[in-house]
């Protein structure tokens, strides 16, 4: 037995915004994909949403830990927000030329 697990792309930005948990502006990582829209995870306290919905929080110790570890881990990894590598990467996504 195969079992094929496909992943879409995804392009990351950083955001700061208003978190709804910490009550405060925070550092997020934006995580767009074409066909499943965006996810924003909090550098500060690991909750993430999916187009504006949170998402459940895992029943497991020390999930909040190893989500903003991962959080402010991918937020470093970033690079600056560049309009044209984003332009040029949602026009592959869909099969556009530019």
């Amino acid at each position: 037995m195969r079992l094929y697990v496909c992943r879409p792309a995804t392009f990351y930005r950083r955001r700061v915004a208003y978190c709804p948990t910490c009550r405060r502006r925070r550092r997020f990582v934006w995580a767009e994909q074409v066909w499943y829209g965006v996810r924003l995870t909090c550098c500060g306290c690991g909750d993430s949403w999916d187009d504006g919905q949170r998402e459940p929080r895992p029943f497991r110790r020390g999930w909040r830990k190893g989500a903003v570890r991962l959080a402010r881990e991918r937020w470093a990894q970033i690079p600056p927000y560049d309009r044209e590598e984003h332009r040029a990467w949602l026009a592959e996504q869909l099969g556009d030329p530019l």
